[in-house]
């Protein structure tokens, strides 16, 4: 045996043997004590010990992490936006990755918006023809939602069999104010509960998630860090203990 191990064991020997055990349970208390005391001692936390975020979705500090994350989905699955194409609010994300495609619809609740050509609510749109779209674009729009199948629904009437739903949604997350206000927010998912609740409307095999995020993206995204404040190599690490966002893919079955 080892001269270093031989000396930790006689020690242990010595402790359990020698030492009564009302003077072994004291020493135990002030170990712990000591231990608990160094534990409570304020960390140095520099500029993040605050109880307010550096600025608002990192807006004004290079722009949103989530949005990255967003984008990096979308731009990996850009050949699903094709043919005739439904966007929410706007046609942005179709316009910056869709390939062949031959028109865009974009829906919104509020006729005030000069983009939407259809006003209508996702959760309940009965004047959209069933079959109409190759692909359906949802991006942070399912958390707003209470009753979230019913645009999932939607969705998969209004597609076209072999037609793709792609979505975000929110997972580690701030509250979204304005949202809030006006719809309510009701839900931040994981992988596993927003694969579930899709393949409650699109089938079993239909669906694929996936999350993005780690610990210092989400905390930065929390802290309202943004684009600027995190480097290229530290965002794309994928921790799955921490989602920021999860990006859902479901087909409708042909």
């Amino acid at each position: 045996m080892p001269r270093r191990a031989r000396a930790l064991s006689a020690a242990r020997h010595a402790w359990r043997n020698y030492i009564p055990a009302p003077f072994r349970g004291r020493i135990n208390s002030l170990r712990a004590a000591r231990r608990e005391a160094i534990w409570r001692k304020p960390r140095d936390l520099g500029d993040l010990r605050r109880t307010t975020p550096f600025s608002t979705w990192g807006a004004s500090r290079g722009g949103s992490i989530a949005r990255v994350y967003i984008g990096e989905f979308i731009g990996r699955h850009a050949g699903d936006i094709r043919g005739r194409v439904l966007e929410i609010a706007s046609d942005d994300y179709c316009r910056r990755y869709g390939g062949d495609v031959d028109e865009v619809d974009v829906l919104d609740v509020f006729e005030d918006n000069p983009h939407a050509t259809i006003v209508a609510d996702l959760a309940d749109a009965p004047g959209i023809p069933d079959g109409r779209f190759n692909c359906v674009l949802v991006t942070q729009v399912l958390y707003s939602i209470y009753d979230v199948r019913a645009p999932l629904r939607t969705a998969h009437r209004i597609l076209q069999p072999g037609g793709v739903f792609l979505a975000t949604t929110p997972g580690i997350s701030r509250i979204h104010p304005v949202e809030a206000e006006l719809f309510g927010e009701w839900w931040h998912f994981t992988t596993m509960s927003a694969k579930r609740v899709t393949e409650e409307i699109f089938g079993e095999g239909n669906v694929q998630v996936e999350a993005f995020g780690n610990v210092l993206s989400a905390s930065g995204f929390l802290f309202g860090l943004g684009t600027d404040d995190l480097a290229p190599e530290e965002l794309a690490v994928r921790d799955p203990a921490f989602e920021v966002v999860v990006g859902i893919r479901a087909v409708k079955a042909s």
